[in-house]
């Protein structure tokens, strides 16, 4: 940085202006000698999420390249991305620092310090964009940052459509700005982005830039893997060994990468070989993926006899609806089930809500008991996404890889009391999930 510093200030020199330079990750606005300033602490939290977005793409484009400090750390950050860069390069306000001299200073060093992994555009916004669309210099943009104009956000989002991939992070600066602020409500109103919240990143939350995620497969409300980084997710179950069994991999995958908590809302039941050491299993397999972990003290593992009076499973598939013969509400146990699950997503603020299907995944009328009551909940406070376990559902609007090497340590934590791969056959394959409209929960 401190050579493309140099570069800029030496050019600046030569062609009789002062040193000085527009505002970017690094510096502020129309900051003088720069090139021998400190970074601009206000900016630092939006250089950590550049530099962490940037270890996850493969292609970066940015409209508003100024002094290039945003694409230097993107490229250093991940040294198989692929840059595009658009900028006019003109200085507008005779006010502003000289961009029609380091903007081509910028462009040139960028491109000898990286060959073949940069493309430059020195043009207006859309049509520079759109040029991009047409050359399809690299691959697919999933990574967008638009930095320039305030009053055409959502227009330039329209011109580089066809060339994001089917999820793409936008990083919108100037967030403080009532135009930009506008722009990521009217596309997420209109289904065509999401807010990435950022709130459980302490580093990353900084009033100067908003994080959206776009793209084809945001637009159809398409369901990914990726869609659930940086997401807050609460998994209920009623056991522990739940969360391994049924969503292991998944927790594995977002390990760092998501806020979640785990809650299992039934005690061991007593006489068990694994009573005394099922909490503790449970625990070490939430530590192991950085996951927190909640024990609900109101109900107890058990064949509840009275809850086949409400329930009635099926005798011959696993994969048929039982039926609710009774009103849930009327049992003594469902208010409290559904009441603590409301009361957590309240506390934690789930984005996404995960738990156990109609039909139980093996027919297990308590997983079905607590399915009922957390989708109660769900409705109630209006959960942004429902997922429930896919084993046993037609459909799933997710599959995750088994990752066999992390499941097998968290079924390690159970062992030797309790093995669930030799108990349960779908235990090492893949994992569904299905997504639950939280309007039609019951």
């Amino acid at each position: 940085m401190a050579e493309l510093n140099q570069v800029i200030a030496d050019g600046l020199t030569n062609a009789g202006e002062p040193v000085a330079i527009n505002g970017n990750v690094c510096y502020g606005h129309m900051q003088e000698n720069f090139h021998t300033s400190d970074l601009a602490p206000a900016m630092e939290p939006k250089r950590r999420a550049l530099h962490r977005f940037a270890q996850n793409a493969s292609c970066f484009a940015e409209v508003g390249v100024a002094g290039g400090h945003a694409a230097l750390l993107a490229l250093h950050s991940n040294p198989s991305l692929k840059y595009i860069g658009i900028d006019l390069g003109q200085r507008l306000r005779a006010s502003w620092p000289p961009v029609d001299v380091y903007v081509p200073i910028v462009f040139r060093w960028l491109e000898n310090r990286f060959p073949g992994r940069v493309k430059f555009y020195q043009d207006q916004a859309i049509a520079g964009l759109r040029q991009v669309v047409f050359d399809q210099p690299f691959g697919p943009i999933d990574l967008l940052h638009l930095d320039a104009q305030k009053n055409n956000r959502v227009a330039e989002l329209e011109a580089i459509w066809p060339r994001l991939a089917p999820r793409c992070l936008l990083i919108q600066g100037d967030n403080r700005n009532g135009l930009v602020q506008a722009s990521s409500a009217r596309l997420v109103e209109e289904g065509r982005a999401r807010s990435v919240d950022l709130t459980h990143m302490e580093k990353l939350q900084s009033v100067n830039y908003g994080v959206l995620e776009t793209g084809s497969e945001v637009a159809a409300g398409a369901l990914s893997l990726d869609g659930l980084v940086d997401q807050r997710i609460l998994v209920c179950v009623c056991h522990q060994d739940d969360e391994t069994l049924f969503c292991g991999s998944l927790l594995a995958q977002l390990k760092g990468r998501a806020e979640v908590t785990v809650v299992s809302f039934f005690r061991p039941a007593p006489g068990r070989r694994d009573t005394d050491t099922r909490e503790d299993a449970m625990q070490t397999v939430c530590d192991m993926v950085q996951a927190r972990r909640v024990q609900l003290p109101f109900a107890v593992e058990s064949d509840y006899p009275r809850l086949r009076r409400f329930i009635r499973m099926p005798e011959d598939s696993s994969t048929e609806v039982p039926e609710v013969a009774r009103p849930l509400r009327r049992h003594p146990l469902f208010n409290t089930l559904s009441g603590s699950a409301y009361a957590l997503m309240k506390r934690y603020n789930p984005s996404t809500v995960i738990t156990h299907n109609a039909v139980g995944e093996y027919g297990h009328i308590e997983h079905v008991f607590l399915h009922h009551a957390v989708s109660l909940a769900a409705a109630r406070f209006a959960v942004p996404r429902l997922l429930t376990f896919g084993v046993n559902m037609p459909d799933p609007n997710l599959i995750v890889p088994c990752s066999s090497e992390q499941k097998n340590q968290m079924f390690d934590a159970y062992m030797p009391q309790w093995n669930g791969r030799a108990l349960y056959d779908f235990a090492m394959q893949e994992e569904t999930f299905v997504e639950v409209a939280t309007s039609k929960a019951s």
